[in-house]
């Protein structure tokens, strides 16, 4: 027997009681609120990490994560216990709807309203109702709380460092987080969990009656809580190769199930000196064998291949802790679920041993109520281990068992983006929780970009009070923003609606000059006004910087609104034969018939949906239109930032403004500024080629936080792929997709979604396909 495993055993040894009452069958002796619990002669304190999406990684990702986790594996010494859990438990529907559906208010658009909420209550429906989530506990032998707290503070340093490097994320569980998992495993998820340390100790309460189950009966081989049934499994048998796969296929049953997996490193010295003898005993196997057959006068007897197999294996083992710094392992799997009867516990054990089968395991069941109940307390997270059941590994096989599956976004006060396409649960998105909240939606045409911006603004229409800012080159937003009470401004060459090219709020800019980025604005609008595309020159440009100065000092000594009219003639007053081709250039857009952008606004700017509509505006004006309306949204965006409200601001068609430098140059800078002034804006575009081709749109796309990429054309996928470090198997979800499907990046996470709303009034507003609004002509008439 190994010695430091001897000397665990003896620390862990307790001698076996028969529990009185059912507070005795939890091994916890005293919780501190920062999460420690004391069991006996140890502590241990538990971590929530997130999962990764393992199982759509490549094939050099997949080995690069397996090797990281093993050193994740290898970073525990001989000191500590280790158990990494799953546990597959119900949502709780009622506290989820409450954080999903939106409340309605009694005005006129609770219509939308409710079917929006009727929306996902069904897709709700369609999902498991089960979530994972994985933790991993740590348990230490000290002296007292102290120690033990200065032992967690390193190691909760060391396995944050650990899980980023993985792509993952370590969150320290509260006292009051620990025992909220084991009360929804032993009373049930959909019962209220409303513990107070504090008050519980000054009434002289044990926190143990808040999480002890009901009625528990411990049997041979089940063991019963009130109306549930659960049974303790355990792994007695491992194959000798064993897919990555295989705790996935485990955890994957859509029932509350809780897998563990407890490992016990073994010092080096003393693991090499076991294999060591163990060589020795199977060498001398051997040379006694051949001893025998001499004797016999056998000489050429070949060595049986049961002896030769394990010398190979010890040879190998010790190349291994020698030479690939792999460290040996104890281990020991466990497996703990539960049904509504009997029956359906029965089906679900046999269905657990089918799947292991199937990888050449073997489950067994643990007979005995004791060994029942101490099994369930091995499984559960609390840091104990009371079943000498081990396995020796090394490394590598231990990493083989790796916990990590699929990357669930599923945030409270998200916005609903479709479901998982590899587990079926609801995605959630809150930009909030980003480190930025720029936003871009890319797609090819037909693969549902409009559809899913649609819903995006209508959710936070409903649901919050933000200002909602659109630039629509198609005018197809119309509809939604008509629904909702908002404002369409039409902006086309003879129309009555006029945006002020040269209105500036305070604050306006990002410099901290606010003359210096109106400059910056003006140029862009010269640049788009040339049609060679030569573009200004650099005299061109100080013309610009003096007038634009000009304007605005006149306009404050004077007391006048400052138009592209009243630019002009500033322009003509300028004695540089320059400054009067700059005013010719200009007087189609003043004085002619495209004069939509030099007179005073004269539309309402202060409806809290703005939809500005330039589908009429044509090719000449379009480029100039967006940059003239991302203007307007700069000081609707800054007057709304004075008043501590937020606003979301949607650019379709945003890969014009990069076509020139100086668009491109204002765009970036507008973006910065919306960033900084508690906006969220987003792009949508179907070329990405041409975004990509400026530095500016290159550099927006890649610091953005959240992407959506529908279907994507061959030469922008390969694009993308290089920029977002995309994987060909990720990949895979934007080659060829459905209406609708693809890929979403949130933070560092890559989610496979599907995005599917059924037929309705919001369907019916929000569809592009002309099949659709056929169909919806039809029923209207009807």
């Amino acid at each position: 027997m190994i010695k430091s495993y001897l000397k665990l055993l003896k620390q862990n040894k307790e001698k076996f009681r028969v529990p009185r009452t059912v507070q005795q069958t939890i091994p916890i002796d005293t919780i501190y609120k920062d999460g420690i619990f004391r069991i006996g002669n140890k502590y241990s304190k538990s971590y929530r990490f997130i999962d990764i999406n393992y199982a759509i990684a490549s094939e050099e990702d997949k080995r690069d994560l397996f090797l990281k986790y093993g050193e994740l594996l290898n970073s525990f010494d001989s000191s500590v216990m280790v158990k990494i859990t799953i546990n597959n438990r119900e949502v709780d529907l009622k506290k989820f709807e409450e954080d999903i559906l939106i409340p309605y208010k009694n005005d006129a658009i609770d219509v939308y309203r409710k079917e929006y909420n009727d929306m996902l209550l069904e897709k709700l429906s369609e999902s498991d109702n089960m979530i994972q989530e994985k933790y991993i506990t740590v348990t230490v032998f000290k002296n007292n709380i102290k120690e033990a707290r200065s032992f967690f503070s390193r190691a909760t340093t060391e396995l944050s460092a650990h899980f980023s490097k993985i792509g993952s994320r370590c969150i320290e569980l509260d006292a009051n987080e620990r025992l909220k998992i084991l009360h929804d495993f032993y009373r049930g998820g959909n019962t209220d969990f409303d513990f107070d340390i504090k008050d519980s100790m000054r009434k002289g309460h044990s926190f143990k009656d808040q999480i002890i189950p009901r009625m528990p009966k411990y049997k041979n081989k089940y063991f019963r809580f009130d109306n549930r049934y659960g049974r303790v499994l355990y792994l007695s048998n491992y194959p000798g190769f064993l897919k990555d796969k295989f705790v996935s296929e485990m955890c994957s049953l859509n029932k509350n199930l809780m897998y563990s997996m407890d490992l016990f490193s073994i010092p080096m010295d003393e693991a090499v000196r076991e294999v060591e003898n163990k060589l020795l005993g199977v060498n001398t196997n051997i040379t006694n064998w051949q001893r025998r057959q001499n004797a016999n006068n056998n000489f050429s007897a070949v060595i049986p291949y049961d002896m030769e197999l394990q010398r190979n294996e010890c040879k190998e083992f010790l190349d291994d802790l020698m030479v690939r710094d792999q460290k040996m392992m104890l281990c020991n799997i466990m497996i703990v679920h539960l049904a509504d009867s009997l029956e359906e516990l029965d089906q679900d054990t046999e269905t657990l041993k089918t799947i292991a089968r199937q990888s050449m395991c073997e489950l067994s069941t643990l007979y005995f109520a004791s060994r029942q109940l101490m099994g369930l307390q091995t499984v559960l997270p609390i840091g104990v281990n009371k079943i000498d059941i081990v396995r020796t590994l090394i490394t590598e096989s231990a990493s083989v068992f790796v916990p990590f599956r699929a990357q669930e976004i599923m945030d409270k006060g998200g916005i609903w983006y479709g479901q998982n396409k590899l587990t079926n649960n609801p995605i959630l998105c809150n930009k909030e929780n980003l480190q930025n909240p720029n936003a871009f939606i890319l797609g090819v045409p037909g693969a549902g970009k409009s559809f899913l911006t649609k819903e995006e603004i209508e959710f936070i229409i409903m649901s919050t009070d933000d200002d909602v800012l659109i630039c629509d080159p198609e005018g197809e937003y119309d509809p939604v923003v008509k629904a909702f009470g908002g404002e369409v401004i039409t902006i086309a060459a003879g129309s009555k609606d006029h945006i002020n090219a040269l209105d500036m709020s305070e604050g306006y800019g990002d410099s901290g000059n606010p003359i210096i980025d109106k400059s910056q604005f003006v140029m862009s609008l010269f640049e788009q006004l040339d049609n060679t595309h030569k573009g200004i020159t650099p005299v061109d440009r100080s013309i610009i910087d003096r007038c634009v100065s000009l304007i605005y000092d006149e306009a404050r000594e004077q007391g006048f609104t400052p138009t592209l009219k009243s630019f002009r003639s500033i322009l003509l007053r300028q004695p540089e034969p320059e400054a009067r081709s700059l005013a010719l250039k200009l007087e189609l857009f003043t004085d002619g018939s495209l004069d939509a952008f030099a007179h005073e606004t004269n539309v309402d700017m202060t409806n809290r949906i703005i939809s500005y509509n330039i589908f009429n505006l044509g090719k000449q004006l379009k480029t100039m239109g967006l940059l003239v309306i991302t203007d307007a949204m700069i000081n609707r965006v800054n007057e709304n930032w004075r008043k501590g409200k937020r606003t979301h601001l949607f650019i379709d068609e945003i890969h014009v403004i990069f076509e020139n430098e100086e668009s491109a140059t204002f765009f970036a800078s507008a973006w910065r500024q919306f960033r900084k002034r508690d906006a969220y804006p987003t792009g949508i575009t179907q070329n990405v080629k041409y975004l990509l081709a400026s530095q500016q749109g290159t550099s927006m796309l890649s610091n953005s936080e959240f992407i959506v990429m529908l279907n994507q054309s061959p030469n922008d996928r390969e694009d993308l792929a290089e920029l977002l470090k995309i994987s060909e198997e990720q990949m895979s979800f934007i080659t060829n997709a459905e209406t609708g499907c693809g890929l979403i990046k949130y933070g560092a996470a890559l989610v496979p979604f599907v995005n599917k709303m059924p037929q309705g009034k919001l369907y019916a507003m929000n569809t592009t396909r002309p099949a659709d609004r056929k169909d919806d002509r039809y029923d209207r008439n009807e």
